[in-house]
């Protein structure tokens, strides 16, 4: 990969348009201008050229089981790998095995010490952008807690907001459906994550649409052609409120939903959907916030 300026790695479930719409350099390059790969498909044995801009991002990747040991190898590489083998060293079992376990602690730390020294260190840049927190939703806090391996990066910006880290919303308001005015069809609709159907509907009748497929012009029109979304997908959330749209959340099944900038209303347990049409807000100003942080963000990363 000597010849390419930047590196996009990011989920790309082809089945699921939210994935594929996070890549945040197709809103800025030509496809010829970079190389994107699905971070599931990461090869280990990769050589990039220190010229090259990592960029990892968007979507849930952060403290997901699914991806975590990939960043961790992203952001550290072989060093990452020696400190995951330093992990799975000898753990004494038994006492009378002690002066043998110490003599091996020895020898293995000196190896092990010699061996990082002794490594050529990756020095492209590495770049976290607008991927987010994707963990256990019970663990509520007003500050997220997040994996040890994004001090590895170079910049990190997430899309979770108020942290410690830069916010940089998912690059995917950037693109130009979120700008066009719709054609009202239905007054309310029902939009759901491909994996997380569920059978309870709601007590009004609406048209319901899935996550699923990559055409994101279409999604976006779908969501554009309502007045209000009730949802359980972050990408339903997301663009339905860049859309000015009243947006009620059924599930916060992940922790992905609890730091957004502009909050949907969260049903509650036991709550008719046709109550709380009523309590839901729309963000008016949320498009441009989101696409003046993207545009900043990336004036960063080409200045890196």
């Amino acid at each position: 990969m000597s010849n390419i300026k930047y590196l996009v790695i990011h989920r790309k479930d082809k089945n699921n348009v939210g994935d594929m719409a996070a890549d945040p350099l197709q809103y800025f390059l030509k496809k010829d201008q970079y190389h994107s790969i699905d971070i599931s498909e990461w090869p280990a044995d990769v050589k990039i050229s220190p010229d090259t801009k990592i960029i990892v991002g968007g979507g849930g990747l952060i403290s997901n089981d699914n991806f975590d040991r990939f960043l961790s190898i992203i952001g550290g590489g072989d060093y990452a790998h020696l400190s995951e083998f330093r992990k799975k060293s000898w753990f004494l079992n038994d006492i009378r095995n002690a002066n043998v376990h110490k003599t091996f602690t020895e020898k293995f730390s000196n190896l092990l010490s010699e061996t990082i020294n002794s490594l050529d260190p990756n020095t492209s840049k590495k770049i976290v952008w607008g991927a987010g927190h994707n963990g256990d939703p019970t663990k509520k806090a007003s500050t997220i807690e997040y994996p040890e391996y994004l001090n590895n990066f170079d910049l990190v910006g997430i899309r979770d907001y108020g942290q410690n880290y830069s916010w940089a919303p998912c690059a995917s308001c950037m693109h130009p459906a979120l700008r066009k005015k719709y054609e009202i069809k239905n007054e309310i609709i029902w939009f759901e994550h491909k994996k997380q159907l569920t059978r309870e509907f709601g007590d009004i009748a609406m048209p319901r649409f899935i996550n699923s497929g990559s055409n994101i012009e279409q999604t976006i029109e779908i969501l554009g052609s309502s007045n209000i979304i009730v949802t359980n997908s972050y990408h339903g959330v997301y663009w339905g409120t860049l859309l000015g749209k009243k947006v009620i959340l059924t599930d916060t099944w992940s922790s992905k939903f609890q730091h957004l900038k502009h909050k949907p209303y969260v049903l509650l347990k036991n709550e008719k959907i046709s109550e709380a049409i009523e309590k839901a807000e729309a963000h008016p100003s949320a498009l441009d916030e989101c696409v003046s942080a993207t545009e900043e963000f990336w004036k960063i990363v080409q200045q890196l």
